[in-house]
């Protein structure tokens, strides 16, 4: 049985990081858009710039990351990392204060250096608090989690953008970074002794090209990693193309689109959550296989459809997110349950590297499309059918050859 109690700061920490994050990009997204005279044509912009800026650092700083939980203990990195959040979110505050575009967008972009440093430490935590037997039930919930803190964060952001406060702006951000700290402060977890030295190359393309080589030891697990990557990067598309979609076809305010994208990522928050508790213990791969099938036919009869009705699309991107959720839990788990002890931070900045990586070429494919398409943002729903249909029939295939294989080895 898992004790919340010894779960509490590791996932209290998760949440208030993801909102804080998500509640400062929100803010870039939707008050940022004001400073500029023509305001439609910068809003796509803008999305998808200050997600590549959050994402850019998951590419070049992931080797560090790896080193970094290797050789340090993974909590007094973490709380390390902590502090240096704060100033960035005061410097953050005083960009907004004088609307100025080039601080926020830098504020962005070391916040996405720091959650890289953070997320394999953080992920390592897991197993060094719930044990093997814990792995599933602490990946579903520290992601369901995750997904609550972007739909809050975005919550927030949008009555802050239709209300303009900065002293609440200001205060919501580094009070919440403060609390943050004092979470990470108190996580209590058994760690085994940090590595005296690591003397991997942190150049990324090395790192890239010796962590493929590497990871091949462990069967299947390029695969996995590259099937979450895909869940991320469709997972950033639809979040871009929500922002966008929502006031240009939907017609409806920063506020209303707040509470569609929260439907969205209540979903992959309780299909998160019901994953892992269904796991039972177990990495159920099948899972994965169900939720992407079934995200794929439910957007691709949104974009046959294209509704303009919203409680119906709401409803919609309820269920895809529901079975996203599903889709992405038993992935995580797999990579966390496959490799023990301090490389498998290694293996986590991997596969964050892999991740983020795609969700870079995600916003660049958003960006080209947007300006491409003008207001056709539905377009987007098909592309995302296309990635989840080819990569869920690979891995139904890949499944398919495993259960053949064991079969024909009895």
């Amino acid at each position: 049985m898992n004790s919340i109690i010894k779960w509490l700061p590791l996932f209290s920490t998760n949440f208030f990081g993801v909102f804080n994050n998500n509640y400062f990009k929100f803010l870039i997204v939707t008050i940022s858009v004001s400073w500029f005279s023509v305001q439609n044509t910068i809003s796509a912009y803008i999305v998808s710039i200050a997600s590549a800026l959050f994402f850019v650092p998951y590419i070049f700083f992931s080797p560090l990351a790896s080193k970094y939980s290797q050789i340090y203990y993974k909590k007094k990195l973490l709380v390390i990392l902590r502090y240096f959040e704060i100033p960035v979110y005061v410097i953050g505050s005083i960009g907004f204060y004088f609307q100025n575009i080039y601080i926020v967008l830098t504020c962005i972009f070391l916040l996405g250096i720091i959650a890289t440093i953070f997320s394999p430490a953080k992920y390592g935590l897991i197993r060094d608090i719930g044990g093997n037997k814990g792995i599933s039930y602490g990946t579903g919930t520290i992601e369901m989690l995750t997904f609550f803190g972007n739909i809050t964060g975005p919550i927030v952001a949008s009555v802050i953008s239709d209300n303009y406060n900065f002293l609440m702006l200001s205060v919501i951000l580094i009070g919440v970074a403060i609390i943050s700290l004092i979470t990470t402060r108190i996580i209590k977890a058994n760690e085994a002794k940090p590595e005296s030295q690591n003397n991997e190359s942190l150049n990324p393309l090395l790192f890239l090209i010796n962590s493929f080589k590497w990871a091949k030891a462990y069967k299947g697990i390029n695969l996995i990693v590259l099937a979450l990557g895909v869940f991320w990067m469709v997972d950033g598309m639809l979040q871009m193309n929500l922002v966008v979609h929502c006031p240009n076809i939907l017609k409806i305010s920063n506020t209303q689109m707040s509470i569609v994208m929260s439907v969205a990522l209540v979903g992959i928050g309780i299909g998160s959550y019901l994953a892992g508790v269904m796991s039972k213990g177990k990495i159920q791969l099948l899972f994965t296989i169900i939720g992407g099938a079934c995200m794929s036919l439910f957007l691709l009869i949104l974009f046959l459809i294209n509704t303009k009705n919203v409680y119906l699309f709401t409803s919609f991107i309820f269920v895809i997110a529901f079975c996203s959720g599903i889709y992405m839990v038993p992935l995580s788990s797999y990579i966390q349950y496959k490799v023990e002890g301090r490389i498998q931070s290694k293996m986590i900045s991997y596969s964050n590297f892999i991740t983020f990586i795609l969700l870079f070429a995600g916003s660049v494919i958003f960006g080209f499309i947007s300006s491409w398409l003008g207001t056709n943002f539905v377009f987007i729903f098909l592309m995302i059918v296309m990635f989840t249909t080819i990569l869920v029939l690979v891995l139904f295939v890949n499944e398919i050859k495993e259960k053949l294989f064991l079969f024909v080895k009895k």
